[in-house]
């Protein structure tokens, strides 16, 4: 039998076929990861805390090491995941309850069809010279088929807790009070024993401030984040991994937003909202495992 005639290789077809073979990677945002080390630490808040609502009875929880993105997923990154898979938001199928997403009108939250990702609080069109802020009008579905496609995860709420506090034991990573200056919340509205700051009305850089002592940053204010977890009352024994109920109504989301006041910014704070919820207050971050 004849033996078929190869052709050369050449140094460019071969660039090319790397090309090729390596497309799908290219395509995927580059992620600032974050090691977290495993540790222990009491989750939730004493009954002496400012702020405190009884659903974060304090326990103790053991976690196991993860990697944490280092910044809230940005608007630019998630429009690589929308080009690359043409994964169509909650906001654009008019998912749940509402039209689109709520933007701020300067006095309240109003919902209005045409809204999505691609827009800013006040439902402007975003820019490309405004892709390195948080990703807004995302739903938990949104946030979870972006992390999927990444293979990662949203963060467990033992996760998020353990890396906002990284280490500290106060009611802030930054201390007992908050500043506005520090975090991108409503200066306005201060701890009672903490002065007032300056109020932006917006969101701002996902490299905002100064990290946290991990650093990691705006795990306080700026965007919500919202977590694995269905939402449920707290065990009262120590934990080791949690990651919640199996199943629920509600999600968790943590950490705060632009519009929020101190106390909504706490490390131990705790907000919930079904899994198709979405307006211009909430975004994500994602871990690696």
């Amino acid at each position: 039998m004849k033996e078929m005639s190869r052709k050369p290789v050449t140094f460019l077809s071969l660039v090319f076929a790397l090309i090729l073979s390596n497309t799908s990677i290219a395509q995927k945002p580059a992620i600032d990861w974050v090691e977290v080390p495993a540790g222990a630490f009491t989750m939730g808040s004493p009954l002496s805390e400012e702020g405190r609502e009884s659903n974060e009875v304090e326990h103790l929880v053991m976690l196991n090491s993860f990697r944490i993105s280092k910044y809230e997923i940005t608007v630019g990154q998630y429009k690589v995941f929308v080009d690359a898979t043409g994964y169509v938001t909650d906001a654009e199928k008019d998912k749940g309850d509402v039209s689109g997403s709520g933007i701020w009108n300067g006095k309240e939250i109003i919902y209005k069809k045409s809204i999505n990702w691609r827009y800013d609080s006040r439902g402007n069109l975003r820019t490309e010279d405004q892709h390195n802020y948080p990703v807004i009008h995302i739903s938990w579905n949104d946030a979870v088929a972006f992390a999927n496609w990444l293979g990662c995860r949203l963060p467990t709420e033992a996760e998020w807790e353990y890396a906002c506090r990284a280490g500290t034991k106060t009611i802030f990573s930054t201390g007992d009070c908050l500043s506005s200056d520090q975090a991108n919340y409503n200066g306005n509205n201060p701890l009672a024993k903490c002065s007032k700051g300056p109020y932006v009305a917006r969101t701002l850089l996902s490299d905002s401030f100064t990290a946290n002592p991990w650093g990691i940053y705006n795990m306080h204010g700026n965007v919500w984040e919202w977590c694995s977890d269905w939402f449920a009352e707290y065990p009262t024994t120590n934990q080791t991994n949690p990651a919640g109920p199996k199943t629920g109504t509600r999600k968790v989301a943590r950490g705060g937003a632009w519009t929020s006041n101190a106390r909504d910014c706490r490390s131990a704070n705790r907000n919930s909202r079904v899994p198709e919820y979405r307006n211009m207050m909430v975004g994500f971050r994602i871990v690696a495992f």
